[in-house]
């Protein structure tokens, strides 16, 4: 059976990737990620998915005509209400920030997938501050979804390790090994794996 061609962008350690195999033994994953060291915990984690250590939207560019479905989840920082309420507020209990440009690579990313990749894509981000240059399809949690097909409705259990952000916690996988700096955040930055599971089972149904 040919398989299904996955790429996965900031992949960070692959919270949305963890579940995948429950959904098809038949996939075949490409992970693009910026950082090495964030890299290699990612390759040990998921030793058969091909990981590229590099700039994802360079990769998308060059890259897109080979895979049947993509996620994306860019950098979500400078788009969050929580670093907005750091720079409005100095003495809150977020601590305090420099105001920032929102990162537009968001945007560009889901417009040039919309009018050029011939697959299936799913872009996620947080809710931002501000209202979004362009809606999106869904709304799941904190985060929003942007698609080219139906996420339907449905109610996943907060998963603990994401919320806790304690390293101890990520019992499947021992990052304290690797040479990362902010481990909190990279636990943190994972999209909830059951989330990760619903959505390209939503993304299969229709056929890729």
């Amino acid at each position: 059976m040919k398989k299904i061609r996955i790429l996965n962008l900031y992949a960070g350690i692959g919270g949305n990737r963890k579940l995948w195999n429950e959904v098809s033994s038949d996939i075949e994953v490409t992970a693009v990620e910026f950082d090495e060291n964030i890299a290699k915990a990612y390759q040990d984690r998921f030793p058969n998915d091909t990981v590229v250590a590099g700039d994802a939207k360079e990769y998308l560019l060059e890259n897109y005509k080979n895979f049947d479905f993509i996620w994306a989840s860019p950098p979500c920082q400078t788009h969050s209400r929580i670093r907005k309420a750091k720079v409005d507020c100095k003495e809150n209990k977020f601590g305090s920030a420099k105001a920032i440009y929102p990162d537009m690579s968001l945007y560009q990313i889901i417009i040039f997938l919309e009018n050029h990749f011939k697959g299936k894509y799913v872009v996620e981000n947080v809710i931002p501050y501000y209202e979004p240059l362009i809606n999106p399809c869904h709304v799941i949690d904190r985060h929003y979804y942007w698609s080219n097909f139906f996420i339907w409705d449905r109610n996943v259990q907060k998963d603990t390790i994401i919320e806790k952000t304690v390293l101890s916690d990520l019992k499947d996988f021992d990052l304290s090994i690797y040479k990362i700096n902010n481990k909190r955040q990279v636990i943190r930055n994972q999209v909830n794996y059951e989330i990760g599971k619903h959505i390209l089972s939503c993304a299969l149904q229709g056929g890729l």
